[in-house]
């Protein structure tokens, strides 16, 4: 089992890094959504990552999930299916889209990218080869268009055994009106009900909704019917759902090291009493705890990857755990990084605000702690005893 990121999958978030870090300064991220900015993240394959390769993507997508776990452990096909992919992996091995995922959310976590980057491979991977959604993912894959998911939503206390919507993307409130991350500037919204269908919704009204983090860009969306894409395409929600809570915790882990980057050269910097407040050990103490649970979420993110990518049993609980770690600790950094600063990190002209923000909306988004929390120990307390961990040898 391989959890480091292969030496394409570093180039590709260095390049990420670099394009983010010349076109999404914190100036950028107050200016909000950029159509500019998407095209050139479309140049780097970004908005492809998880689309066919027939529509112009990269490919990576449509690997196997948890409920194909073949009878060898290694997905439908056994150990000699997969493909060639981003890594340069055998072909004997399964797209490792998660996984290259992983490694570009991070750097949009730690950019504070304001475009639905994590929700353009969630619909690539909703739509997987559809004809009927042909048109959206070649739109994804040029730059074209942006797509906003609304996913069911369910009871937030799940039953003994999690279900496959247990994560969801939006809350729906009102009925038939779900509140959708970045539905107030994309071009496309694609939306589940709870019966199972794939539809893109249709003409009906969008409604702006402030939220506490103004680049996610939060609407209602009516129920206007629209051209219904696939049905019983539950199974298919779930695991979407499961990608974006990896995708999500990735996100958090980038925005937490940013924070934790950005509040170490405060301390630095800041002098109280004659010397910096960096020398102060309560000071220290602090920001070294942040930084200890940024390192040790990141494995676990990588793990859920790694899970989701090869179609482990424990795909879903190991999807969970992320969200719980990556949460936990993008909050830590969020009260820390903000103590550090005092008041002045609260405020909307000084820029720790930014991932503030990102880190309040997006831990609650795609699952909160208590939900995965829940389906972590439905799991491990199944009658059946807790999934398998690892393919067998």
């Amino acid at each position: 089992m391989r959890l480091a990121p292969t030496p394409d999958e570093q180039l590709f978030a260095r390049t990420a890094r670099e394009l983010l870090a010349a076109r999404c300064t914190p100036a950028d991220v107050r200016a909000g959504f950029s159509r500019d900015r998407w095209r050139a993240l479309a140049g780097i394959g970004a908005t492809g990552l998880l689309v066919p390769e027939e529509y112009g993507g990269l490919g990576l997508g449509s690997g196997p999930g948890a409920d194909d776990y073949g009878p060898d452990g290694y997905g439908p096909g056994g150990h000699g299916s997969g493909r060639q992919h981003l890594g340069g992996r055998r072909l004997d091995e399964p797209p490792l889209g998660a996984q290259a995922l992983v490694a570009l959310t991070e750097e949009a976590g730690r950019a504070c990218l304001p475009e639905p980057l994590l929700e353009a491979a969630v619909a690539a991977e909703l739509l997987g080869g559809l004809s009927e959604g042909a048109d959206l993912l070649r739109g994804l894959a040029e730059g074209a268009v942006t797509v906003a998911v609304s996913l069911p939503a369910q009871d937030p206390a799940p039953g003994p055994v999690p279900t496959s919507a247990s994560v969801p993307a939006s809350v729906s409130e009102p009925a038939g009106q779900p509140l959708v991350a970045h539905a107030a500037h994309a071009d496309h919204v694609l939306v589940v009900t709870e019966d199972g269908e794939l539809r893109e919704a249709g003409a009906g009204p969008r409604t702006p909704v402030v939220g506490v983090d103004p680049n996610r860009g939060l609407a209602r969306v009516a129920d206007g019917g629209g051209r219904v894409l696939a049905r019983e395409w539950g199974e298919a929600a779930g695991k979407a759902a499961r990608l974006g809570a990896i995708g999500a915790a990735a996100d958090l882990v980038g925005a937490a090291a940013a924070m934790l980057e950005r509040t170490v050269e405060y301390a630095k910097g800041r002098v109280q009493f004659g010397s910096p407040i960096g020398e102060r050990q309560a000071v220290k103490h602090r920001l070294a705890d942040v930084l200890l649970a940024v390192e040790f979420a990141r494995p676990v993110v990588a793990r859920a990857a790694y899970a989701y990518d090869h179609g482990l049993p424990s795909a879903t609980r190991d999807a969970a755990m992320a969200k719980v770690f990556a949460n936990e600790a993008a909050g830590k950094a969020a009260r820390g990084c903000l103590q550090v600063h005092g008041a002045i990190g609260y405020t909307d002209e000084y820029d720790l605000s930014l991932w503030l923000r990102r880190v309040w909306a997006l831990s609650a988004a795609w699952g909160d702690s208590t939900r995965h929390r829940a389906a972590v120990a439905a799991d491990l307390f199944a009658p059946g005893g807790p999934s398998r961990s690892c393919p067998p040898r």
